[in-house]
């Protein structure tokens, strides 16, 4: 009998909604494979954060949504390293919802990119310059060399923004214009697990999904 795998997730912002929405099941699709059962992993329902404060929200997202097996709060690191954005942010949000009786949802996985989301999506450049539809080198667009690189940048988003702006200068006018906008979706849905594996942070995001599965005893120690 085939067991399923209903993951809800709540993004900062609007583009990271389009964007994670299949990183995460991708990565849970992943780690599926090492499961001795098999599993259906659905597609990852977003679920909106109504509330005063992050940790009044995403308690009242576990007891909204109970009914899910696992949880994901995205929350970008910006300037804060992950430890410091899990003390600020996460970490109160998880213990609250740790101590809160009645019918939660506590299975809860934190995603937090370094800088921003933005910086994932820059983890293969080359699908990145292939959605851009340019062959210009990352010298050229400004880009970073090498991905042990890209998380040092410190707004990953306007990087993209500058490299798509200095490889439509000398595309035709004709050609309709992108914007980082028209990225996230087209980026997410052929971005490869093993180009993310060389980001830290989407390594810390994988463990903790995967500790997750672990508690549903989907995967053994």
């Amino acid at each position: 009998m085939r067991n399923i795998l209903q993951i809800g997730y709540t993004t900062e912002g609007s583009t990271d909604v389009r964007f994670l929405s299949n990183i995460i099941q991708k990565t849970f699709e992943n780690i599926a494979m090492e499961c001795s059962k098999e599993i259906d992993v659905y597609q990852p329902e977003f679920l909106r954060k109504e509330g005063n404060g992050f940790v009044d929200q995403i308690v009242n997202l576990a007891t909204k949504y109970s009914y899910f097996h696992i949880i994901c709060i995205h929350c970008d690191a910006d300037s804060l390293s992950i430890e410091k954005r899990m003390q600020h942010n996460i970490n109160p949000a998880f213990s609250a919802i740790k101590n809160t009786k009645g019918s939660l949802c506590k299975n809860l996985v934190s995603v937090i990119p370094v800088q921003m989301t933005e910086a994932w999506m820059m983890a293969d450049l080359d699908l990145l310059k292939k959605k851009m539809g340019t062959d210009k080198s990352n010298n050229e667009l400004e880009l970073p060399i090498r991905s042990n690189l890209i998380e040092k940048i410190a707004d990953p988003k306007s990087c993209i923004s500058n490299a798509l702006r200095i490889a439509q200068i000398s595309q035709p006018r004709r050609r309709k214009k992108l914007t980082i906008s028209n990225l996230y979706t087209p980026i997410s849905q052929e971005l490869r697990i093993d180009k993310l594996q060389l980001l830290p942070s989407f390594k810390i995001f994988e463990e903790n999904a995967r500790q997750a599965m672990i508690k549903l005893n989907f995967l053994q120690l």
